[in-house]
């Protein structure tokens, strides 16, 4: 009986280090992201979960075109905004304000009810609720305008020349020319796809970027 005892002891207390010794190996990932939060990891890819709810949710209740001034839509396809969703810090599904992929997809799914308020928190940009128009540009372009057509030397450039320019209007990809913040917002979200023509050819900095802001195209 004695014996039992001890070989049932010695069970419980290697299962118990075994436990211990799993959960000290799991890896917590600290990925600040580009203005990203501490402790909040980016999605792993276009197939993630949180990105094709989001994508799907989107582009089903974000809608309007690129002809309407009244549109609604924040990514042109979307294989635009899977591409786009790399550049998110995931954050809370909960989230309904923040930076995240998680707050801008809490506004995707409000956006059946309101899509005129609630679009554009949901978008690449935040508008202000999900995140900086800036912020989340330059998230966008340290991603994908990058090599043979990199357009920004660091972070702090590619806000530098976003700040500068003027952001009076809420962001739908009908905006694709003149001096505004939404403009340079929607040639990124099309830059993941056709980076040579959204990045070299609309977004490369004019003369006076960084001063009065703008882009070849978006000035």
């Amino acid at each position: 009986m004695k014996n039992s005892w001890m070989l049932m002891s010695g069970a419980l207390a290697f299962a118990a280090f075994s436990f211990i010794q799993c959960s000290s190996d799991t890896k917590v990932e600290n990925n600040t992201g580009t203005g990203g939060t501490k402790g909040v990891t980016t999605d792993s890819g276009t197939n993630g979960a949180e990105c094709q709810d989001y994508c799907t949710t989107i582009m089903a209740n974000c809608k309007g075109g690129e002809s309407s001034p009244t549109s609604n839509q924040q990514y042109g396809s979307i294989d635009n905004c899977l591409a786009v969703c790399k550049a998110f810090p995931i954050g809370a599904a909960s989230d309904t304000s923040g930076n995240t992929l998680g707050c801008r997809n809490t506004h995707a799914h409000l956006a059946a009810s309101n899509a005129t308020l609630h679009c554009p928190h949901a978008g690449p940009g935040g508008d202000g609720t999900c995140g900086d128009v800036c912020e989340g540009y330059c998230q966008i372009t340290q991603m994908f305008c990058i090599g043979t057509a990199k357009i920004y030397s660091n972070e702090s450039d590619c806000m530098a020349t976003c700040n500068a320019t003027p952001g009076d209007m809420r962001f739908n990809i009908s905006i694709q020319t003149g001096d505004e913040k939404a403009c340079l917002l929607y040639h990124s979200q099309e830059s993941p796809l056709a980076p040579d023509d959204h990045c070299l050819g609309d977004l490369m900095k004019a003369p006076d970027a960084g001063t009065s802001g703008g882009s070849v195209t978006c000035q």
